[in-house]
């Protein structure tokens, strides 16, 4: 349910307004609406906002640097700003060392094949009039000439290339068909021991990240005082200026809910305002959802499409129950379904406030795909159906587990119900916002399909007469005829009328036909699922062996790893397709209308608030 809303105007003399917007901030049930061309950005707003997103950059390195030994937020009396300081030097000299280390490894990759020796003792040769020169060929490439020639000495052989030196009297000019290779100044064993140094320093860093995280709470403090400044700077931006630059106007919108201590507030300040109703025409009211226990955790689905348009309707409540059911429908096996119910609740406690609806989505989810898993006959990859007992009441209940073709015609049926329940929805919001008059032609459509499916199948069940069927389904077509082709748009031309009612009849024939098909997705995601579970489950079984103790243990490590890999898969899909089925099948039919911004009301950032 989308949380009604006010729109307000505030009127203040211009000495007062930062006064007026201190309590604006302070009651926080305002959410201030852009100026029209948007907001203005300025030096300050994007100095505050470079530097949101650097301590944004430090909480997130905190974080990482966490154990069991460096809890975060040990000392909130730190100075947040300093500690930002402190942690973008350390990471800047972190990344200065690791480059160094990267240059001292090629180095060290350079002088391996040579291994140690002294530059001082070459340097001796060169001044008793020698000199030493560094090449690296191919093995087939390598001349044994160049041994009497150049005195050419073979130090190493590595994957067919020849690392040499030859030895020649100063001065003397000679070209080789081989690489000449200039070596650093510094020998491997100097390299590794500037490795080591490097590497300490670079423990010493990550020992003073740790030593940071008891100043996290400190950190998140100056984080929330900078998103304050930002907040400040964003509604004087928004603020029009009037009268000579004596009045400072101000829109913004209040849910409803909380108008009665916003009026409060500004009764008390003695400033003018006035407050209406958001017309039809306000494309920038802001969107605040309410929904009940249930729907709410679905919220988090409905958000990764995007917000309704304040004008229409919230589609939570309505396709809270499809999805979970879609799911289960996919996700459909006992064992599985009781270890994604028991990760859900298992972390519910034990994760952040703003994730715990997300923990109980995991466990609604989990506890359908259960009773899914018991309806389809699938437990931990082992086909329920299948299993010969001598129970009578067994053999009775298998008779009613969902088989292949029962699930696939389940899909079509689950498919054909979420469409016509769509249009329902949609038929009945479109009145609530446009009129009874913009509804004629889908409540035709609807009465076409519900009254005329309902009619045939009362007569194939013999609860109805051939006569009284035939009847009613002329009475049916008549009517829905009357509001498809000359009621769709009360007040148009008949003839347009007939024009967009053939439209829609193709629309309607080949758009519902194409959705139905796509609901087959569901059976054919359960049945990969069961199908990959038994193949898992068979593997561990031929592959184990006999080997006492041995063969429990491959069996138990095949089923482990295999089950885990058809559990991410079967999640993946499983979350994936009712997501599409929801946000194109079902939004498509019920009429959804996008583009809802989301209400984010100009506060105060208590401590307790969560800025990860």
């Amino acid at each position: 349910m989308i949380v009604k809303m006010k729109k307000y105007a505030f009127l203040v003399y211009h000495k007062e307004y930062a006064g007026f917007l201190e309590k604006l901030r302070e009651i926080g049930v305002v959410h201030v609406a852009e100026r029209q061309g948007g907001t203005i950005d300025d030096d300050e707003l994007r100095g505050n906002l470079q530097l949101l997103q650097r301590f944004k950059a430090a909480t997130e390195i905190l974080e990482r640097h966490t154990d069991g030994e460096n809890p975060l937020a040990q000392n909130p009396e730190m100075d947040g700003f300093q500690l930002l300081t402190e942690i973008e030097t350390c990471v800047q000299e972190k990344e200065q060392l690791q480059t160094r280390r990267q240059s001292v490894d090629k180095d060290m990759d350079r002088m391996a094949p040579w291994g140690n020796f002294s530059w001082e003792r070459i340097r001796q040769l060169e001044k008793a009039g020698l000199e030493l020169r560094f090449f690296a060929c191919n093995s087939s490439r390598f001349n044994p000439e160049w041994e009497s020639q150049y005195n050419a000495i073979e130090v190493d052989c590595f994957n067919s290339t020849i690392y040499f030196v030859t030895v020649t009297p100063k001065g003397t000019d000679f070209e080789l068909d081989a690489d000449l290779l200039r070596l650093g100044a510094k020998t491997e064993a100097e390299l590794q021991e500037e490795a080591k140094e490097i590497d300490a320093e670079i423990l010493a860093i990550e020992d003073r990240l740790k030593q940071a995280t008891s100043g996290y709470d400190a950190l998140k403090k100056a984080r929330a005082e900078v998103s304050e400044r930002v907040d400040l700077r964003r509604v004087q931006l928004n603020t029009n200026v009037g009268a000579e630059d004596t009045v400072m106007i101000l829109e913004g919108y209040c849910p409803e809910e909380n108008e009665a201590a916003l009026n409060k507030m500004l009764k008390k300040s003695g400033v003018y305002y006035m407050a209406e109703v958001p017309r039809k025409s306000d494309d920038a009211v802001p969107v605040k959802l309410k929904n009940n226990k249930f729907s709410s955790v679905f919220e988090f689905i409905g958000g990764l499409y995007e917000l309704p348009n304040y004008h229409k309707s919230d589609m939570t409540p309505y396709f809270a129950p499809f999805y979970m059911l879609f799911f289960g429908f996919c996700f459909a096996d006992v064992v599985y379904g009781v270890i994604l119910a028991a990760v859900g609740i298992y972390f519910r406690k034990k994760v952040r406030e703003e994730l715990e609806p997300v923990m109980r989505l995991l466990t609604y989810l989990g506890i359908t795909a259960f009773f899914m898993g018991i309806l389809t006959g699938n437990v931990g990859g082992i086909a329920l159906e299948k299993i010969e007992t001598n129970w009578p009441w067994y053999e009775h209940l298998k008779h009613y587990i969902l088989t292949a073709d029962r699930l696939f015609y389940a899909s079509l049926i689950l498919g054909a119900v979420q469409i016509i329940f769509g249009q329902f929805v949609r038929a009945i919001t479109r009145w609530k916002t446009d009129g009874f008059a913009s509804t004629i032609s889908t409540w035709g459509w609807l009465l076409l399909v519900v009254g005329g499916g309902s009619v045939f199948g009362l007569q194939k069940g013999g609860l109805l007469a051939p006569e009284i069927a035939k009847t009613a389904s002329y009475v049916i077509f008549a009517v829905a005829g009357i509001c498809i082709f000359l009621l769709n748009h009360p007040g148009h031309n008949i003839l347009a009328n007939i024009g967009e009612g053939i439209w829609d009849t193709y629309e309607k024939a080949t758009g519902w036909l194409s959705d139905l098909l796509s609901y087959i997705r569901l059976f054919a995601i359960c049945i990969a699922g069961a199908v990959l579970a038994i193949v898992f489950n068979s593997l561990a079984t031929s592959l184990s062996g006999d080997t006492p103790v041995v063969s429990q243990i491959v069996m138990i490590l095949i089923l482990a790893f295999g089950h885990f890999i058809n559990i991410f898969m079967a999640i993946l899909a499983s979350f994936v397709h009712p997501l599409r089925l929801t946000f194109v099948e079902f939004y498509k039919n019920a009429g959804f209308v996008g583009g809802g911004k989301s209400y984010k009301p100009f506060a105060r950032y208590k401590e307790e608030f969560k800025i990860l």
